[in-house]
């Protein structure tokens, strides 16, 4: 037995304990009932991972942009309503919202909200490797890695408060990747009040937004029920040379009382965007074209901005019950489903140095002579998911029983083809065949099934434990034709499976002050690479990646404090790696990996309506044995800065910290770790907001909100992370966006 087998199987048999602890407790625990999970009143708002009680208004934790609940039982961040409305541009997506947080970095490239962004981390784990939910339903994204678009779907007008867990959370929380944490996303919620809503903004490099609410207050015929619609326009160029971005995005909500203890929930968001697509640039082309050097206006160049296209169609919808039938018991069921269509075109090799076609290709089968013709691609995604959230709970005199299931089955279709851009997207290939000129063409499902159990118990005053049990099924299907540019020989389907159990301990120490330790399982299946064979670098042995967490933490409020400090460990097993070299992707298994770290945040009342807020966070990720760092984790994280809010008027000057990382791993045939490439120093943002709210009291209290925004003050151009590979393997990187002014404006009629 080999070094690696024997900590594996020391592992597995702490999981067998973790579980048999957790089943354990959850049958035998007693006390009193759980106060801290009492559903109370039937409510119409869906909530997702770190739902917790609203703050008391003028309190540090309400005027906090990020704090730490009290009601939380693992690391945990909560951005209201105050902070987005007053900081967050409109053109924005929930990505900008929770950059302020602790271990989370996330840089726009083209600015803010104008494109699709893939560097967004929290702790070091990357977009694909944590939980993005909206109204408690998990938000899907490409099929092959199940990260959703963030320029894709909800615009911040739209959303209410997101938070962030930094962690797998209990049994209950569902999802694709639950173990590197969740971003649990609120929608906004139909007014009760009648009312039109107009707002816009503009700024910098051509953004403009336009928008309008509108609500029907709660409608007595209807028994209460209540609706609104909000339509929004945005265009933008970018800061990034030769990108553009057009979007049109409709949200809807309805809620209707039903008797005195069920409401029903409508939802949907529908939303278009048509991009001019950046694929970063060389380190190279940073210093001698310029750090917001991207795409190019030259037709014979593959890095040609109108070569390089987007279109997403998306939308996402649901209907939802939620019900209280009395002596303890509820439930609350949603169906839902969600769609995402892309189709595209690119360059070859953006930004590379593959020359351009010339000499004797086949052309729509036909021979054909070719002289410096422009080579690229024409692509092709889309999915349709469907599936149902169902959650029961039971109040006894021992405490809350909970149990529920989710079921998510999702079908898509993928195809690339080689292209002449420069010629009407004409097909090419060196060899005249059916499928020559494919370089993928499949269909695939993936079908999940998570239930779970799980029971709250408060056997002493304060205390309340939680130990639960998931289990988590996946199964991925493909139907291949082509996979990079070769006969499909991958298997037809594929399956994993694991029973994640979890427990946490939540104790309140005296009232406002309260601490928490967590134990918990995390799993994350394989990427469709794993089935697709011969893919470059497809590894159809793949295993799922999966986790052991342990966390600890305090957190403390009263009116002028608002304070919150963790610690986490965090075990990762077959931890995959991703490395994209001219448009293919190929994935390992790399051992384990150790995540640790330190967070803290804190918020403090100064005085006459000003506060102050800051967090800091140590975080590091390096793999087992070699001790190499983690690619594409920050070693750090930090922001400070004041908040004035007095009467109408809003000022922030907010700063945030990334530290430094490294670009990607080098790894051997193996696919063990050599050595860490391409440093990147850490880099800073400060930001400044600004708004004042004229009340108009002759109009029935209607209002006019201002505000302003100037971020990256300092016109920081720093390189902050890594897009992608050129087919000479040279990292394309992407860099902090210029100095941005924005104006915005939204009244209230």
């Amino acid at each position: 037995m080999t070094p690696c087998e024997k900590d594996t199987g020391r592992h597995d048999a702490g999981r067998r304990a973790l579980a048999l602890l957790c089943v354990s407790l959850a049958l035998c625990a007693a006390g009193p009932e759980d106060n801290r999970t009492d559903i109370g009143t039937v409510q119409a708002t869906g909530t997702g991972a770190g739902a917790t009680a609203q703050p008391a208004p003028g309190t540090a934790a309400a005027v906090a942009p990020s704090r730490q609940p009290l009601q939380a039982a693992q690391p945990t961040s909560v951005i209201g309503k105050d902070y987005i409305d007053n900081n967050v541009p409109y053109s924005e997506n929930f990505d900008r919202i929770i950059q302020i947080s602790p271990s989370v970095s996330n840089v726009e490239p083209t600015g803010v909200g104008l494109q699709q962004n893939f560097q967004e981390t929290i702790r070091g784990f990357r977009y694909t490797q944590f939980n993005n939910t909206f109204d408690g339903l998990v938000l899907p994204g490409s099929i092959g890695n199940l990260a959703p678009q963030t320029g894709a779907y909800f615009l911040a007008h739209d959303i209410k408060s997101v938070s962030v867990d930094r962690g797998p959370g209990t049994a209950s929380q569902i999802g694709y990747a639950t173990f590197g944490g969740t971003v649990a996303v609120t929608t906004v919620d139909p007014s009760n009040t009648w009312g039109v809503n107009p707002y816009g903004t503009i700024g910098s490099w051509g953004l403009q937004l336009a928008g309008l609410r509108l609500d029907t207050g709660a409608i007595p015929q209807l028994g209460g029920t209540k609706a609104m619609i909000d339509a929004e326009h945005e265009s933008g160029n970018g800061y990034l040379t030769g990108t553009s971005t057009l979007r049109n995005n409709v949200f809807g909500k309805a809620e209707a009382p039903i008797g005195d203890n069920t409401v029903l929930t409508v939802e949907g968001m529908y939303n278009y965007a048509r991009t001019h697509t950046p694929y970063g640039a060389t380190e190279h082309q940073i210093q001698t074209l310029g750090p917001n050097y991207a795409l190019n206006y030259d037709p014979l160049s593959q890095a040609f901005t109108g070569y390089n296209v987007d279109n997403y169609y998306t939308d996402f919808d649901y209907i939802g019950i939620k019900s209280n039938f009395g002596d303890g018991w509820s439930i609350d069921d949603k169906a839902y489903t969600a769609s995402y269509y892309h189709n595209g075109t690119s360059g070859k090799d953006v930004n590379g140095t593959t020359p351009n076609l010339t000499g004797s290709y086949y052309v729509n089968g036909i021979k054909t002579t070719l002289n410096d013709a422009v080579p690229g691609y024409a692509s092709h995604s889309d999915f349709r998911a469907i599936g149902n959230t169902f959650a029961l709970t039971k109040d006894t005199a021992f405490g809350q029983a909970r149990a529920g299931l989710w079921v998510d089955y999702n079908s898509g279709s993928s195809y690339k083809t080689n292209v002449i851009l420069s010629d009407n997207l004409l097909p090419y290939a060196t060899k005249a065949t059916e499928y020559a000129a494919y370089k993928t063409l499949y269909n695939t499902t993936l079908t999940t099934v998570q239930p779970y159990v799980e029971f709250a118990a408060k056997p002493l005053p304060g205390l309340t434990i939680t130990p639960g049990l998931k289990y988590t099924f996946v199964a991925r299907g493909l139907d291949a034709t082509i996979i990079s540019s070769a006969p499909s020989t991958a298997p037809s389907n594929q399956s994993w499976d694991a029973l994640l159990p979890a427990i946490d301990a939540h104790y309140e120490i005296m009232k406002g002050w309260v601490a928490y330790a967590q134990i918990a399982e995390g799993f994350l299946a394989p990427p469709l690479n794993a089935l697709t064979v011969p893919a470059a670098g497809a590894n159809p042995n793949l295993k799922p990646q999966t986790t052991v967490n342990y966390q600890i933490g305090t957190t403390f409020q009263n009116d002028r404090f608002s304070l919150g400090l963790d610690a986490y460990f965090i075990q990762f097993q077959n931890y995959i790696v991703a490395q994209t070299i001219a448009g293919n992707t190929s994935y390992t298994n790399n051992g384990g990996a150790v995540f640790k770290g330190i967070e803290a945040e804190a918020t403090v009342k100064i005085g006459g309506g000003l506060a102050m807020y800051a967090n800091a966070t140590a975080n590091d990720a390096t793999y087992d044995g070699s001790g190499f760092p983690v690619a594409q984790a920050p070693r750090s994280t930090g922001a400070i800065g004041p908040i004035f809010q007095r009467d109408n008027f809003y000022g922030s000057l907010l700063a945030k910290y990334v530290g430094p990382q490294y670009a990607l791993d080098e790894t051997s045939s193996t696919g063990q770790i050599l050595h860490p490439q391409y440093p990147i120093p850490g880099f800073y943002n400060a930001d400044l907001a600004l708004g004042y709210k004229l009340v108009l009291p002759k109009f029935n209290d209607r209002s006019l909100a201002l505000r302003f925004n100037l971020l990256n003050i300092f016109n920081d151009h720093s390189i902050t992370g890594y897009i992608g590979s050129t087919a000479a393997s040279l990292p394309l990187l992407a860099t902090n966006p210029g100095r941005e002014v924005i104006f915005s404006i939204s009244a209230a009629l």
